[in-house]
C-alpha cells in the first residue's frame, strides 16, 4: 500500500487558462452543454461501463471548466478527456475508497486559484488515433507544464485501461496488487524540482 505520506504537496495553483492553452495547442475543446450528451455516449460505448451523467458532467465543468475535453475531427466528437482537481478532503476520501467517480461531490473539487491536492484521471475515450494521441499528449503535457509534483490517482475500469495504465503511464495499484484502484506518484526528476 501507498501511504498518504508519499503524496508531495503540490505548489502549483490551479489556473483554467494555461490548462485551456495546453489543450487548444493539441485540437482539444470543452464541449458545448448540448453536446455532453455525445461526449457522454462516446465514453460510455467505448469503456462499456458505467460513466457519469449529462447532469454530474456539466456540475463539475461548472466548478473546474477543463474537467471534460473533447476531440472533435469533421465537427464529430472522437474523444474525450476527463480530469480532475482535488482538494485535500478528496484524498481522505480516495485512501478510505469512499470517493464515488460517478456521482461525483463537486465540494471535493479545487476552484480557480487554489493549490489542487491531487489529480483523478476520471476517463479517456477515443474513436480514433488522433484523438488518442491528442488526449495522451494533453495529459502529459499538463502534468509536465503545469503539475509536475502532483500525485494522480484513477480506477482501471477495464483490463485494456489497466494495462494501458500501468505500462505506458507509471500507475501501480494502491491497495495491493490487484487493486483497481491505482495510483501515479510524479518521477523522480519531478520530486527533487
Amino acid at each position: 500500500m501507498i501511504s498518504q505520506l508519499e503524496v508531495l504537496e503540490n505548489t502549483r495553483r490551479l489556473q483554467p487558462a494555461a490548462i485551456v492553452s495546453i489543450a487548444t495547442e493539441l485540437g482539444l475543446v470543452a464541449p458545448a452543454t448540448d453536446e455532453m450528451p455525445q461526449a457522454r455516449d462516446l465514453a460510455a460505448e467505448l469503456m462499456r461501463h458505467e460513466v457519469v451523467s449529462v447532469e454530474t458532467l456539466l456540475a463539475v465543468q461548472a466548478v473546474q471548466p477543463t474537467a471534460t475535453l473533447v476531440f472533435k475531427e469533421d465537427g464529430r466528437i472522437t474523444g474525450v478527456s476527463g480530469q480532475l482537481l482535488f482538494r485535500q478532503a478528496a484524498v481522505t476520501q480516495l485512501y478510505a475508497g469512499a470517493f464515488d467517480a460517478v456521482d461525483v461531490d463537486t465540494r471535493l473539487l479545487s476552484r480557480a486559484g487554489e493549490r489542487p491536492a491531487a489529480g483523478y484521471s476520471w476517463g479517456i475515450a477515443a474513436s480514433s488515433k488522433r484523438a488518442a494521441a491528442a488526449i495522451i499528449l494533453f495529459g502529459k503535457e499538463v502534468r509536465a507544464r503545469l503539475y509536475p509534483n502532483l500525485v494522480i490517482f484513477t480506477r482501471a475500469v477495464t483490463p485494456v485501461g489497466r494495462h494501458i495504465a500501468t505500462t505506458r503511464h507509471g500507475y501501480r495499484p494502491l491497495r495491493g496488487p490487484n487493486d483497481d484502484f491505482m495510483i501515479r506518484l510524479p518521477n523522480h526528476e519531478a520530486r527533487a524540482a
